[in-house]
């Protein structure tokens, strides 16, 4: 049983993979067809030939990217739709993208033509996002159907582990009732004796090999854990790349064709109505962007982050927040400032979603040894119950879990406490932190 389940499991995983290798053809093909859109559009404002070199190698590279997604998604009829669907997009999207092209190469004066070409290529564009998008949730609900086949199948073997087990101790006393009745009445009582404690001794040592094995699944239902966390994190941060560089750009050649527009219509007010909604998207986009991953994070490090996002969220929820942030004497390992990070969004979170309370505090300091950071509310606080459990069995929820199996991966302490309000308190040590990322690499 136990080893059908590793078996279940290392097939989940490989699956796993493979889909993690598909999100990842579908990010190439995306930025493929992003660097082609913006090489042309480059060539059409202002016809450099180096642009139209790179525009057609961009293109060039597109049919067999979406070959090789094609071939990677054979097995799901769900996904080969998803790929018609996207080929016919790019396709005539890249028709588009010809026609203008001539029209540059012709030599006619600025005609409505060419913004008629952008406007249409921006609207396949939107198609082939939500397409994109489609197919990357498709993949995430596969991925969540293979986790949890994977955590039934770790379930059922330490069911059989634990029934093992009672089952030796059951065969334990029936032996031991056996050699008393024999050791009274006849000499081979001695023989069943030695049988029995031998079998017993089997049993056993079959007992603690399977305890072993439990073990080992345990540990790599762990790493497993931490590796998705970590891809999380980076997929957040490729989400705000796409975001900021794709559909912003898009927003940005967009006003400037509109602007271009607005000029030669000063009397319509429509055009700067439609140049402050376009205004308002690019803001919209770059919040959304800093939101999912905020650049300060990569460049000014943790306590800048930490400061700009607390600030920002205050705003927006209308809640009363205190902040004590300092500056570390050095610059922080980067798994550690994203930990710290995502404790902070979901601490600030659960509080404006479940404390009903008015104000909150968020303090932070660090020394060359460990950083401590601590966030507390005048909230209802956590249930006994709920915080029990989670203290136990850490099955009160998916944020608390996952925090705590950020902070536990790099060696540190994260403590909850509900008096009064609700109290999280993290401590990581910056002596010798262990990188989440390593320990996978070491794992595989």
């Amino acid at each position: 049983m136990v080893y059908s389940a590793l078996s279940n499991f290392s097939e989940s995983q490989r699956m796993v993979v493979h889909t993690l290798q598909l999100q990842g053809k579908l990010g190439e093909t995306e930025s493929t067809i992003a660097t082609a859109a913006r090489a042309r559009l480059s060539f059409v404002f202002s016809g450099n030939p180096d642009d139209l070199r790179q525009y057609e190698t961009a293109v060039g590279r597109i049919r067999p990217s979406l070959a090789e997604l094609r071939q990677l998604s054979h097995d799901n009829p769900t996904q080969q739709k998803n790929c018609d669907r996207l080929e016919a997009l790019v396709g005539e999207r890249i028709q588009i993208w010809e026609k203008s092209i001539a029209l540059k190469k012709s030599g006619v004066a600025e005609v409505p033509g060419q913004p008629n070409l952008t406007r249409q290529s921006v609207a396949f564009a939107d198609e082939t996002i939500n397409v994109t998008h489609a197919m990357r949730d498709e993949e995430s609900r596969l991925l969540q159907g293979r986790q949890a086949s994977s955590l039934a199948q770790f379930a059922f073997a330490r069911v059989v582990l634990v029934i093992s087990f009672l089952s030796a101790i059951i065969l334990l006393f029936w032996h031991y009732r056996l050699l008393r009745q024999e050791l009274r009445g006849r000499e081979e009582a001695e023989k069943t004796a030695t049988a029995g404690a031998l079998l017993a001794i089997e049993a056993e040592r079959n007992a603690h090999a399977s305890e072993r094995s439990a073990l080992a699944s345990q540990e790599a239902a762990r790493r497993l854990n931490a590796r998705l966390l970590q891809l999380r994190d980076e997929e957040r941060r490729r989400f705000s790349r796409e975001l900021h560089d794709s559909i912003g750009q898009y927003l940005a050649a967009a006003k400037m064709i509109l602007s271009t527009l607005a000029s030669a219509h000063a009397d319509d007010k429509r055009y700067p109505e439609c140049l402050n909604l376009l205004d308002q998207s690019l803001t919209e986009i770059r919040t959304i962007s800093h939101l999912l991953h905020p650049p300060g994070l990569d460049e000014a490090g943790f306590a800048s982050a930490a400061r700009w996002y607390a600030e920002g969220f205050a705003k927006r929820s209308g809640l009363n927040l205190k902040t004590s942030i300092s500056d570390p004497p050095q610059r922080m390992p980067r798994e550690i400032e994203i930990a710290l990070f995502r404790v902070v969004q979901e601490s600030l979170i659960n509080i404006h979603r479940h404390s009903k309370g008015g104000s909150a505090e968020l303090t932070f300091a660090a020394t060359p040894e460990r950083a401590l950071l601590n966030i507390k509310d005048d909230g209802v606080g956590i249930p006994a119950d709920v915080l029990h459990r989670f203290e136990s069995s850490g099955t009160s929820g998916v944020g608390l879990a996952g925090m705590r199996e950020r902070i536990r991966e790099l060696g540190g302490e994260f403590k909850v406490e509900s008096r009064g309000g609700t109290s999280v308190e993290v401590t990581l040590p910056l002596t010798a932190p262990r990188s989440i990322a390593a320990d996978v690499s070491g794992a595989n």
